[in-house]
């Protein structure tokens, strides 16, 4: 296993969980590093009719991402989902991009 740097590139603290749901690791939001993003637009592209009822299909367009740092031998950014996107959309491929697979507010 190669021991890596994660960098929390989100507006929020990152906790890593056990299989339990015991937080193991935090990694607080940067102070020094401007967070990269995203902004949406989506437009009308056409209409279909359900039940009688015309409902707008709309295609999502992400902005170029912004504050993306450049790779970095050893180094892991973890971003917000909307960045990874935009990347994905735009047929870019990152390897050193990873973004949170679900957000625990409490655990019950």
């Amino acid at each position: 296993m190669r021991t890596v740097r994660l960098v929390n590139l989100t507006p929020h603290e990152l906790n890593i969980y056990d299989s339990e749901g015991k937080v193991i690791l935090s990694i607080p939001p940067p102070k020094d590093i401007p967070i990269p993003r995203v902004s949406i637009k989506s437009e009308v592209v056409g209409k279909i009719n359900v039940y009688g009822v015309e409902v707008p299909i709309r295609k999502v367009m992400y902005s170029d991402d912004e504050n993306l740092p450049p790779p970095e031998e050893g180094t892991i950014y973890v971003v917000s989902t909307f960045v990874t996107l935009a990347l994905r959309d735009k047929g870019i491929e990152r390897r050193d991009l990873l973004s949170p697979d679900t957000n625990v507010d409490s655990v019950v």
